[in-house]
């Protein structure tokens, strides 16, 4: 199965157990991090509780987020070029933080809590660019 369908296939088993329980289905308050695109509320909001419309902008966002992320972990790197013993422990971290990231958004073995993914991965940026020194 090639990558693309593995994540479509895990988006949908996600939404399919969303659905299946009505109290995980209903909208809750939860304070969003800093950092999440104006685009991606207005997106949630015109889905309403379409699940491949939600799916869609989990999607889009995770792909801002993820360039946000590389982005200030590229630029904390290059401040750092002159101390190698430092961009070994910011590259461990990184690393540390990804599994740790994966783990704690997985909701079974196969099924990924896109949302969870988005916002730690939004935190994680937040945390990075307070790391860069203009």
């Amino acid at each position: 199965m090639s990558p693309r369908l593995a994540d479509a296939a895990a988006i949908l088993c996600f939404c399919s157990a969303i659905l299946a329980q009505p109290a995980l289905a209903q909208p809750t308050t939860v304070q969003s991090p800093q950092g999440l695109s104006p685009a991606y509320g207005r997106c949630l909001e015109r889905a309403h509780s379409n699940t491949v419309q939600l799916a869609m902008c989990e999607q889009t966002e995770m792909a801002a987020q993820d360039a946000r992320l590389n982005k200030a972990y590229q630029q904390v790197m290059a401040q750092l070029v002159g101390d190698p013993p430092k961009q070994l422990a910011l590259r461990s971290e990184q690393r540390s933080w990804l599994k740790r990231r994966d783990y704690d958004c997985k909701l079974d073995r196969q099924t990924i809590n896109s949302s969870c993914i988005v916002g730690k991965t939004s935190t994680r940026a937040n945390e990075l660019e307070k790391m860069i020194r203009f």
